[in-house]
């Protein structure tokens, strides 16, 4: 089967889901499936001359296809670049994928899908987030033309059943995956935090991904001043400009606990997530992406360490995990994540059970058998579900 994924959240964009997206490609590819990913054609000096598939530890077994769009990001003030980005590439995506009859065409932004839908042909899209407020009318647009539904958690299932009328014979539940063998290494705390130069008398807290504010960042910096001289949180990841934002914010408080590392290649994040002491997923409550829509990849990424981990009290997270594998804190509540961080260092013995349990449960969410469920889908719905 031949498998279009079409998507403007395109590496190298700094801001992009593409890990979760490439993964996805090359997983489908495994399974002989003839895979090419259509991205934006867009200028980034950032990452020029930056392989992907390198850079995000990739098998280099589909291809990526970089169409014309109008790039004005960073030149027109406001979201106007944007949308004119957008708009460009779904006239790109239409035109690249007309006469390609045959292919299944998978989508992860129903914005993508707009002008491709008049085509009526066999089409994906998987649900990560539904900008009902902003698009609710190119929603159902869309919607009523996709073939069927991947849905990452059931908060959405639901929403999806109630607020767009789909039927639950077009959705499949799935949540994000891990790779478990990148993430579930065997390398001792001591001996990564030598492999990345770190001190081995510091308890070290960690933060790994974006610096975005719904990512309830800013609580975990400020959880900071509640912490003893000994101990440390780390922000590993980050556009340049979020990372320049919390440098200069550190240094204005003349914050000495605060260790701002930055972006680091996706190969290289098991080794940070394996030298700290604890993990910590802070989402806000504030913002319904974070709240019920999302199903953290840095969440599985957690659990297939092995260390212990704080997480923010949500829907969304508690869609994957309970209190016999993760520490529960209050979102947006900066004492609360500290009080979880003095449980697991108090009682040792209850982090080392909850790790336990949590790496016995992320062994469920292994890409391979995400893969494996959607092909199946596919096959349910009446398309082919082998090469």
């Amino acid at each position: 089967m031949e498998i279009v994924y079409v998507s403007h959240w395109r590496f190298p964009s700094e801001k992009t889901m593409s890990p979760l997206i490439m993964k996805t490609c090359e997983s489908f590819a495994r399974s002989g499936h003839r895979v090419e990913l259509l991205v934006p054609r867009r200028r980034n000096p950032a990452f020029r001359g930056v392989d992907p598939f390198s850079h995000h530890g990739i098998e280099k077994n589909f291809r990526i296809r970089r169409i014309p769009v109008i790039d004005l990001l960073g030149v027109l003030p406001g979201s106007s670049s944007f949308y004119i980005l957008l708009a460009s590439f779904n006239v790109s995506a239409f035109f690249s994928v007309a006469f390609r009859r045959r292919a299944l065409l998978y989508f992860h932004d129903a914005r993508d899908a707009a002008l491709i839908s008049f085509l009526r042909r066999p089409m994906i899209l998987e649900i990560h987030d539904f900008y009902k407020s902003r698009i609710e009318a190119l929603n159902r647009f869309v919607f009523r033309r996709i073939s069927g539904f991947i849905v990452t958690n059931r908060i959405k299932v639901e929403a999806l059943k109630n607020d767009f009328g789909i039927p639950v014979s077009r959705m499949l539940h799935q949540p994000n995956a891990v790779d478990l063998e990148k993430f579930g290494i065997s390398l001792s705390r001591a001996a990564a935090r030598e492999r990345r130069g770190l001190p081995e008398n510091r308890r070290i807290i960690l933060y790994a991904g974006h610096l975005f504010g719904w990512k309830g960042v800013d609580t975990l910096f400020d959880a900071h001043q509640f912490l003893d001289s000994d101990e440390a949180i780390y922000f590993v990841g980050g556009t340049n400009e979020d990372i320049e934002k919390f440098r200069v914010k550190s240094e204005e408080l003349k914050v000495k606990n605060v260790v701002i590392v930055g972006r680091r290649p996706h190969a290289e994040i098991p080794i940070w997530l394996r030298a700290a002491d604890i993990l910590v997923l802070p989402n806000t409550s504030r913002d319904e992406a974070s709240r019920i829509e999302t199903s953290p990849v840095k969440l599985f990424e957690y659990m297939a360490s092995e260390r212990p981990i704080v997480a923010s009290d949500l829907p969304s997270v508690r869609n994957v995990v309970n209190d016999s594998m993760v520490f529960f804190a209050e979102a947006d509540n900066p004492k609360s994540f500290v009080d979880a961080i003095r449980r697991i260092f108090s009682d040792p013995n209850e982090a080392d059970k909850k790790v336990e349990v949590a790496y016995r449960e992320v062994k469920k969410y292994s890409w391979e058998k995400r893969n494996e469920a959607i092909l199946e889908f596919i096959h349910f719905l009446g398309f082919p579900a082998t090469a």
